[in-house]
């Protein structure tokens, strides 16, 4: 491990690297088990870890010498153009890359903690600091994860299907992006909102999670998502883009 980066309550941050592959493959692999639908935690694989380790940043938070959660920057440059591609192909906003933000879990012993907000305010404090965009790739109907990135200022710019059981939201942050600072009061006007959408042209829509391809009409129309719930995801419109 590099040396400590901070604390949160009384657990130790450090930035791992690739000689610590046992100890986070060994976590991740575990702690995935545990989940209740393992899906949700799609896996590195061997050679995928083992590069974000070396060259990526990704983080440990330890209690003592117990590691209780992982979040990352993943800095591979091919796959930062693959992720910029299914959003440009999506919600064509030209970006060249966005790095993938993954890796984060958190042990189920302490969850409910808000140790994934944490790690999330030091993997966002850290893109800044460099300038970078960075994506979240989540199962579009994981609310507890989506919620996370979204509260964080994080927007929904793509999905991508791999068939089955695996439909993934591409959450887009950018250090240009200016709904930041209203995010809060976007969200409240967006929950806040009856449910007939469709009556509401151009202010905001809402759509099904399981319904991708209304997903990719509405990202195609200049719409993005900033929030969602256990059923649907919320868009407001670009603005400053034109049909």
């Amino acid at each position: 491990m590099y040396s400590k980066q901070s604390t949160y309550k009384n657990y130790d941050l450090y930035r791992m690297e690739k000689k610590d592959f046992d100890l986070v493959k060994g976590f991740l692999d575990e702690s995935r088990l545990k989940l209740d639908r393992i899906e949700f935690f799609y896996p590195y694989k061997d050679n995928e870890l083992a590069e974000v380790l070396d060259k990526g940043y990704f983080l440990g938070l330890f209690d003592k010498e117990k590691l209780i959660a992982t979040f990352g920057i993943d800095f591979d440059e091919e796959y930062a153009k693959q992720i910029a591609d299914v959003i440009n192909g999506c919600n064509n906003i030209g970006i060249d890359k966005a790095y993938e933000s993954s890796g984060l879990m958190v042990d189920a012993d302490y969850r409910g903690q808000g140790i994934a907000n944490f790690l999330m305010d030091e993997i966002c404090a850290e893109a800044a600091r460099r300038n970078i965009n960075i994506c979240g790739v989540v199962q579009i109907c994981n609310t507890a994860s989506m919620t996370t990135f979204f509260s964080h200022g994080f927007e929904l710019r793509g999905v991508w299907s791999m068939g089955g059981k695996y439909d993934f939201g591409y959450l887009l942050k950018t250090p240009q992006s200016t709904n930041f600072q209203n995010l809060q009061k976007n969200s409240n006007l967006i929950l806040q909102c009856p449910s007939k959408y469709d009556i509401i042209v151009d202010v905001e829509r809402e759509v099904d999670n399981f319904d991708l391809s209304g997903q990719r009409k509405l990202l195609a129309e200049n719409y993005y998502g900033i929030q969602c719930d256990k059923k649907r995801i919320f868009y407001i419109r670009d603005k400053e883009r034109k049909l």
